[in-house]
């Protein structure tokens, strides 16, 4: 691989974690929306959790 390669790569790498970080974000608040479960993996097992929507949220 040439140098340049390597420097996007690495780029894309690096900001990997702040993308995640965003997605993770935008699921709770897609959730807590929707009333659905959200899905983590927690100790070591996949499990389904409830967000509570906020207080004054209005139903559509």
């Amino acid at each position: 691989m040439n140098k340049k390669q390597d420097d996007v790569r690495d780029a894309d790498i690096a900001q990997a974690g702040k993308a995640l970080l965003r997605a993770a974000k935008q699921a709770r608040k897609i959730a807590q929306q929707t009333g659905t479960p959200l899905v983590i993996y927690e100790d070591g097992k996949v499990v389904k959790k409830m967000i509570p929507r906020e207080n004054g949220a209005s139903e559509l």
